[in-house]
């Protein structure tokens, strides 16, 4: 063999070690997402400094399995819904699943379940017993966006105040300006500590709206092999014990 010739054998030979390398570094590149979540306690919050939630400890293990970089950016909520659609690699998390936002991205869950309740103030004479005593009392103050708004509007309530923001809904049922409202149990114990409501004048009724799951969302341009991926990654996280080790950590600060 002539010089040439092995040269032309060497390269082809590099070739054939470089390509395996090169999928594997596209493959790679193709599993990089920019991922989002907000400032909502207890499924994604900062403290000490750090990014930590019910959510987020979730999503870390998962992170661990599709081998991912952990690096999750906190953004208002709007803006990180109108990015998850507009942006390519886009993820999400948590978010529920309504038949409104069903089309708009691919799905992976659920993450998490919570129990929406209504809540009331203690010395108030809001007696109910069911959804259907809801409808009589004067205002029930709701968040606009929220699941459990749109939930009690498609059942036709017309006794709803529209608030921005949870604390805003129960800073005002706390001063009599309601009568109910409504929020998930996760939530509610972390809304109040962060905010200067006496805990002492709201109590939890027994009327449950309905159970939300939430999940994360992935911008449409994502394969369905990768969502399957990190499904696939979910449900390890899940069956090995650790998913309910996490749930029932902030179940227990929920009490």
């Amino acid at each position: 063999m002539n010089l040439l010739s092995k040269s032309r054998l060497k390269s082809a030979i590099c070739c054939l070690i470089a390509l395996p390398l090169l999928l594997n570094s596209q493959l790679a590149l193709s599993q990089t997402f920019t991922v989002m979540t907000e400032d909502f306690a207890p499924f994604g919050y900062v403290e000490g400094g750090e990014l930590t939630g019910l959510s987020v400890e979730i999503v870390r293990e998962m992170f661990t399995i599709v081998e991912h970089p952990d690096d999750i950016e906190i953004l208002p909520w709007a803006r990180a819904f109108k990015e998850a659609q507009r942006k390519e690699r886009r993820i999400l998390f948590s978010m529920s699943r309504t038949e409104e936002r069903e089309p708009l991205f691919k799905w992976v869950g659920p993450l998490v379940e919570d129990r929406i309740r209504f809540f009331r103030r203690k010395d108030a004479n809001t007696d109910i017993q069911s959804l259907e005593d809801a409808r009589g009392v004067n205002s029930i103050l709701v968040t606009r966006g929220f699941p459990e708004t749109g939930f009690l509007q498609a059942q036709g309530f017309n006794n709803l105040y529209v608030t921005n923001s949870p604390i805003q809904s129960f800073s005002m049922l706390a001063m009599g300006r309601g009568d109910l409202a409504p929020i998930g149990e996760f939530a509610y114990k972390p809304m109040m500590q962060n905010s200067s409501i006496n805990p002492d004048s709201i109590e939890k009724t027994d009327i449950t709206l309905f159970n939300i799951q939430l999940y994360i969302a992935f911008s449409k341009d994502t394969p369905d092999e990768e969502v399957a991926r990190w499904q696939a990654a979910l449900d390890q996280v899940k069956a090995s014990g650790k998913y309910a080790e996490i749930v029932s950590k902030y179940s227990e600060l929920e009490q």
